[in-house]
């Protein structure tokens, strides 16, 4: 039986979305603040724009027992560009010592979170920076559509924003065109009727 060399387009998807999750399982950096140990990164791995998501923190000690004598309230500043965002952190259930601020990113990109806290009497204020050797940075959805990659919000926004200037500039000019039009056809009618006028005079004076 013969085999063509072409490959099943969803069977090549599916396998290449495996390896992404598998590889990003443990996609979650580990700090230390004090005698604190922070398990931080999204609630799920990988992040995907227009996906909903959570930015979790787990807090630990030093043996890696988990710490649940926080003292609230938690926050995270979520931070993308220039852009910021302040959200509670609550405690998760059925995972003691874990905390999580729900979110949709809309972007795909580089994004940090800002913790700020306390527990057992010390004082968390530390940041995580997504990148390959912390927790993902949010990727495009797009590389999970199938058959057909469609714009996702943010990029039909984006693409509606650059788009608006460039009308409104059309619009103006199409204004200024007509205004200009409207000018000239009076100044051309002024022009007739001051040489009709002229006419008529000049006829008057010949008789």
């Amino acid at each position: 039986m013969h085999h063509s060399g072409r490959r099943d387009p969803f069977v090549v998807l599916t396998a290449a979305i495996l390896l992404v999750c598998a590889a990003s399982l443990t996609a979650h950096e580990t700090k230390i603040v004090g005698s604190l140990r922070l398990t931080i990164g999204w609630g799920d791995e990988p992040a995907f724009s227009g996906l909903k998501n959570a930015i979790e923190v787990a807090v630990a000690d030093a043996a890696g027992a988990p710490v649940t004598d926080v003292a609230d309230p938690w926050t995270v500043e979520v931070s993308f560009g220039e852009e910021r965002v302040a959200l509670p952190l609550e405690p998760v259930h059925g995972r003691p010592g874990t905390f999580r601020a729900w979110l949709m990113p809309t972007r795909s990109g580089t994004y940090s979170f800002h913790f700020i806290g306390k527990a057992r009497g010390q004082t968390v204020d530390t940041t995580s920076t997504c990148s390959d050797k912390t927790f993902s940075c949010v990727a495009d959805v797009s590389a999970l559509q199938f058959p057909v990659r469609d714009p996702s919000a943010g990029q039909l926004a984006e693409r509606i924003t650059r788009t608006l200037p460039r009308a409104q500039l059309a619009m103006d000019t199409a204004a200024d065109a007509r205004s200009i039009g409207i000018a000239a056809i009076a100044a051309a009618v002024l022009a007739i009727l001051a040489v009709i006028g002229l006419a008529i005079r000049k006829g008057r004076v010949g008789h």
